[in-house]
């Protein structure tokens, strides 16, 4: 899909007397939405009100009737907390379904309970969907999107979403090289404004260096500490340590392997580092593999503009220095970068005429 902004304007002028019927009504009541779907949270964006909605990407249910009770935030607080009978669920992984009732069930509550509940019309969806994704799994998120209620859904690959959130569309942009560090995956892209130029889908994540932290804590502490535990010394440590060496120091709590008593722990910078810093490196060398496959033409814009990080893990502290001091390029954080791909979802609403239900391009 081509993201040149007058293109895709003057393909939608063309098409905009060939409205169906049901769009043409449904228009007077119903939203079109953006929507991004992670491993970790999952972003809506109401167009017309530039609002964006987030929400854990968890589900709750009955361990025996196989019930859904509760989703984001809500199923998410009950993470290590909730009694056998009940299991706590991650229909995404590695930005792919795995659990296609539990990703319907997320869908249908997130949007239903938030702002499009009472109308009469169903929605019409931009969904983004990763490089990495194959057609079982595109299908799987399309028929997510059915059983919510959507009458149109059009499918949009992530990098060029976060391209157009960031505001890099049509004559702006000669070249851009996004880097988008999520929760379940990790995508490095090069774009022009024709498109996705070269691009690198990888499974290192946030989900993966907070398992690394876990790990880490237990082989050395012999301290049993929760994921969310692992993800706020994560946040409060950062990668600074190859920055400085700087001793810092964060303080949890957990449970004793060996006594079985709780604990509070001091856990410091280094500790952390040498967790997640494998995982660190791995994306490093992809972001230089990308580099180095992409056509020289566009690494004079690269170079100018920098590279722009997206997603969760590029607010860890200090990864844009580490970034920029492996590459030689400026790597610069996104405005609200866990929100930039649903905002580009949300700008791309405006072509949604000029494409096909994606659910057809399927069959």
């Amino acid at each position: 899909m081509s993201i040149e902004t007058k293109a895709l304007a003057e393909k939608a002028e063309r098409l905009a007397g060939q409205k169906t019927l049901l769009d043409w009504i449904g228009s007077f009541g119903s939203e079109d939405i953006g929507v991004d779907i992670g491993t970790s949270n999952v972003v809506i964006y109401v167009k017309h009100k530039g609002v964006v909605f987030p929400e854990a990407s968890v589900i709750a249910r009955h361990a025996v009737t196989k019930e859904f009770f509760a989703y984001g935030t809500k199923a998410e607080e009950m993470e290590g907390k909730a009694p056998r009978d009940i299991e706590i669920v991650h229909p995404m992984k590695r930005s792919a379904i795995i659990d296609y009732n539990g990703a319907a069930y997320l869908l249908n509550s997130i949007v239903n309970q938030s702002y499009l509940k009472g109308m009469f019309f169903h929605p019409r969806l931009m969904m983004c969907v990763s490089r990495g994704m194959g057609s079982v799994q595109r299908r799987a998120l399309l028929e997510a999107a059915v059983a919510m209620g959507a009458r149109k859904t059009v499918l949009i690959d992530q990098p060029i979403a976060a391209m157009m959130g960031l505001g890099l569309t049509g004559d702006n942009c000669q070249g851009a090289m996004i880097v988008d560090m999520g929760g379940g995956s990790t995508k490095v892209s090069v774009l022009s404004k024709h498109g996705i130029v070269v691009s690198h889908f990888s499974p290192e994540s946030g989900l993966e260096m907070d398992q690394a932290i876990m790990a880490a804590i237990r082989d050395k502490y012999h301290i049993r500490i929760g994921r969310k535990e692992a993800e706020s010394l994560k946040i409060s440590l950062g990668a600074y340590w190859d920055l400085d060496q700087a001793p810092r120091v964060a303080e949890t709590y957990g449970l004793s392997i060996v006594s079985g008593s709780p604990v509070k722990i001091a856990v410091t910078a280094e500790d952390v580092a040498h967790a997640i810093n494998p995982i660190l490196y791995r994306i490093f060398k992809n972001i230089q593999d990308v580099l180095q496959r992409t056509p020289p033409a566009l690494l004079a814009a690269i170079r100018e503009q920098g590279i722009m990080l997206v997603g969760g893990v590029s607010q860890l502290k200090g990864i844009d220095e580490l970034i920029t001091r492996i590459t030689g390029i400026a790597a610069k954080v996104a405005e609200r970068p866990s929100y930039v791909n649903a905002i580009g979802a949300g700008a791309s609403l405006n072509y949604i005429n000029a494409f096909r239900d994606s659910l057809q391009d399927l069959h």
